[in-house]
């Protein structure tokens, strides 16, 4: 397990697309509160969305309600690469990494400024 200071509980991710022609690496703030995957802003996404699925999700945040697009994309920490969805919406300008993606990994956050990571069972 690897750990280190932060200012905020992030990670620092590389996403691909679903064909792996395009890659990005992008900060993205642990988010326990956030149900999904992965959540960017729609930069990222437009960039990233060669395989846009046909639905959008709706979430409840505090700033009301917000529709996103979703696209099946990877993502590679520490040179293990997963299988994910990128959700986004033109009103977005943050990245999150949710419970759903986070439930692939061993984590620790201590007081938000020092987090202690490493893919489940990769320890």
């Amino acid at each position: 397990m690897e750990c280190f200071e932060t200012e905020r509980p992030v990670l620092t991710l590389t996403l691909y697309d679903a064909k792996k022609e395009k890659k990005i690496t992008a900060d993205f703030l642990i988010d326990t509160g956030f149900s999904g995957y992965l959540i960017s802003d729609y930069e990222i996404y437009s960039k990233l969305n060669s395989v846009e699925l046909p639905v959008t999700k709706k979430y409840r945040t505090v700033s009301g309600v917000i529709e996103v697009y979703s696209s099946r994309v990877f993502v590679e920490y520490k040179g293990t690469i997963l299988s994910t969805f990128l959700e986004s919406s033109p009103y977005l300008d943050y990245n999150l990494i949710g419970r759903e993606l986070l439930k692939n990994f061993d984590l620790c956050v201590y007081k938000m400024r020092k987090v202690c990571v490493s893919l489940a069972g990769n320890s």
